[in-house]
């Protein structure tokens, strides 16, 4: 089996973390867009799958469990969030995707201007430019897609900054959100069930359980 050799471990491993850590992920929100466009794990086609969030879920799982690393807790838990907050339809059962536009535009709802980032945080924004990749001419079409950088944080700086991420959250649900295709489907509300609760297992965490079912 190839997740018996270390080198495929290491591999992936390392493909893990650079997509947790890449514009691919919503690193405000949480949850996976569809698929990179580049190589360095940047630029999103910015359309949200259920099915492929399963998955991370169903990964991010797999490597907590081996590791015990914090890292992939935190990001295996806004994943978890982020699907039981924003997936769920009328009928309590989860829908299927979220386009990539809105307004016409794609990745409207996700990305940044510099300027807009500065003015939104004030004193803290010397802190979140420590954590991301950010800059006045931005990474996509002038505007800013949050990727971690490679500066080490502090615990404390590391929770200073959760708490300013809800100021974005907030900002952010004042735009207009892409489309949402509520249609459930039977065999993706079964796996994603079967994945959420093997996490919570895995987590120990009753309370992620009791949001799934």
């Amino acid at each position: 089996k190839l997740s018996g050799i270390s080198k495929f471990q290491k591999f992936a491993l390392l493909t893990l973390k650079k997509m947790a850590k890449g514009g691919i992920f919503d690193q405000i929100g949480g949850g996976f867009h569809r698929y990179s466009t580049d190589a360095r794990w940047l630029v999103p086609h910015f359309e949200k799958m259920l099915y492929d969030n399963i998955q991370y879920v169903n990964l991010l799982t797999k490597f907590y469990q081996k590791t015990k690393k914090k890292y992939f807790k935190i990001k295996l838990v806004q994943t978890i969030k982020f699907i039981n907050k924003e997936f769920k339809n009328k009928e309590n059962l989860y829908g299927s995707a979220y386009d990539a536009d809105s307004e016409g535009v794609e990745g409207k709802y996700y990305v940044w201007s510099y300027q807009e980032l500065k003015d939104l945080l004030k004193d803290h924004f010397a802190l979140f430019e420590k954590k991301y990749e950010i800059s006045n001419t931005g990474n996509f079409e002038g505007k800013n897609i949050l990727v971690e950088s490679k500066q080490e944080l502090t615990e404390e700086e590391n929770n200073k900054i959760f708490e300013i991420e809800k100021k974005l959250i907030q900002e952010r649900q004042k735009r207009t959100k892409p489309f949402f295709d509520d249609k459930s489907q039977t065999d993706l509300n079964s796996f994603l069930l079967d994945t959420l609760i093997n996490a919570s297992v895995v987590l120990e965490d009753d309370n992620l359980k009791k949001d799934t079912l």
